[in-house]
């Protein structure tokens, strides 16, 4: 009798409902203690000690690398690159951390904006696990939009690939810390702004290829061959739609090959939204979300500024294989806004049913919804044990910089919980064999 109890127990835990909400624990005074606000705009292994930091920008002029530290608050900051350093009215619009020199030390690549239409690059040099306040780079060129880091040549070193402000496609390696500036591609294109470009292996010969997104809008496929690349496709971007997000490029309905995701607005005040996939290797668009209605209200995409465009954060939170997505909606009828958890999920509309896999919104998920102003969210491992959380960043009034919050994800002991059970009525029924 005792055996039956327990089997309907795991049961009820393992089948409760298709899309079952998950806890989240607010850690933000454990991470960050008074000091999480800012926008994070990276994170990387800064001082070699195999833990994750965090790179925050301040006031949009000043960056800040807070450091994993064992005792709490678990990060703290220990390097600041001031905006006195910097040429004056500088405005960060990202970080990329990487070592672009060759010599194993990460490096800091900033991008600026000085006009609406030019971006500078700055690179400070990584100097015995801190940074080279003093002999740090400005690239002698400037760019229309944010470059792409990517190893153009591959010889295992980041190198900067974009468009120049003297109207050409251009790639500047910085081996030795020496720049070394040549053209990228064998025929002119007119990068998209802001662009998605990518590298990622499109060809599925383990050899990273170009993505571009020009204008049209348009997407280009360009394939690396002998340490060349070549464009070999040209695809409309997108659907009847008005306005057109970042490509983000995974496995979405594991078959072991990348697809392509894109968020849109299908007009343009985007009371309306949408995301698409394109399987790879076809051009056929398939909706995976294009229901954002909750109850009598409708949800869509904020359309932002250029440096913010439509954006899906990607990862698999609830570790089923599937890659799900944190994105920022807001209410069409009032002036809220939050982010939500899209959770990859079986296929129940007909107009999925070649993909076989669709986003399902988390709705009801109070502690997201509990952070009013949302303007961007993430997945981040914060306690480094295979668990995805949370970072969201929200505007509170009166206030420049954004607030941080850091959501733990308690999924692992759910599933644990589960798990056992499980076993636990596995190993009863053996002993009455």
């Amino acid at each position: 009798m005792w055996i039956i109890k327990l089997n309907s127990l795991a049961a009820v835990l393992v089948f409760v409902g298709p899309y079952s909400t998950f806890a989240l624990q607010d850690v933000t005074v454990d991470l960050f203690g008074a000091e999480n606000y800012g926008t994070v705009a990276a994170f990387g292994d800064f001082n070699s000690d195999k833990q994750t930091d965090i790179f925050i920008i301040r006031e949009q002029s000043q960056l800040v690398i807070f450091l994993a530290d064992p005792k709490t608050p678990y990060f703290k900051p220990k390097i600041n690159i001031t905006k006195d350093l910097l040429p004056r009215d500088t405005i960060i619009t990202s970080v990329v951390p990487g070592d672009y020199d060759g010599d194993s030390q990460m490096d800091v690549l900033l991008t600026a904006q000085t006009s609406p239409t030019i971006t500078t690059v700055f690179i400070f040099w990584g100097n015995n696990r801190t940074l080279d306040m003093s002999g740090w780079m400005t690239l002698n060129k400037t760019f229309t939009d944010q470059p792409l880091v990517m190893d153009f040549n591959g010889d295992m070193v980041p190198d900067i690939f974009g468009s120049t402000n003297q109207g050409s496609t251009e790639v500047c390696y910085l081996t030795k810390r020496v720049q070394d500036w040549r053209n990228a591609l064998s025929s002119p294109v007119k990068m998209r702004v802001p662009h998605s470009n990518a590298f990622i292996d499109l060809s599925k010969d383990f050899t990273a290829d170009l993505f571009l997104t020009t204008e049209g809008p348009a997407f280009e496929t360009w394939l690396s061959r002998d340490g060349n690349f070549t464009r070999v496709e040209v695809m409309p971007a997108h659907p009847p739609v008005s306005t057109v997000g970042q490509s983000s490029f995974v496995d979405f309905d594991g078959d072991g090959y990348q697809d392509h995701l894109l968020p849109v607005c299908l007009e343009k005040t985007c009371q309306h939204s949408a995301i698409y996939l394109a399987k790879s290797g076809s051009q056929e668009w398939v909706p995976v979300l294009m229901d954002f209605q909750q109850r009598d209200t409708t949800w869509s995409f904020v359309l932002g500024k250029p440096n913010q465009p439509l954006t899906l954060h990607l990862g698999d939170y609830n570790l089923d294989g599937f890659p799900d997505a944190l994105v920022i909606l807001r209410n069409t009828s009032g002036s809220g806004q939050q982010a939500f958890l899209l959770e990859n999920v079986p296929c129940t509309n007909i107009s999925c049913h070649s993909v076989g896999r669709m986003f399902h919104i988390h709705w009801d998920q109070s502690d997201l919804g509990a952070i009013q102003n949302a303007v961007m969210a993430t997945f981040f491992d914060i306690y480094e044990d295979g668990i995805l959380d949370m970072l969201v960043l929200s505007q509170a009034p009166g206030k420049n910089d954004l607030i941080i919050h850091a959501l733990k994800n308690n999924f692992e002991a759910d599933a644990y919980f589960v798990k056992v059970m499980v076993q636990l009525q596995s190993l009863k029924m053996s002993s009455f064999s």
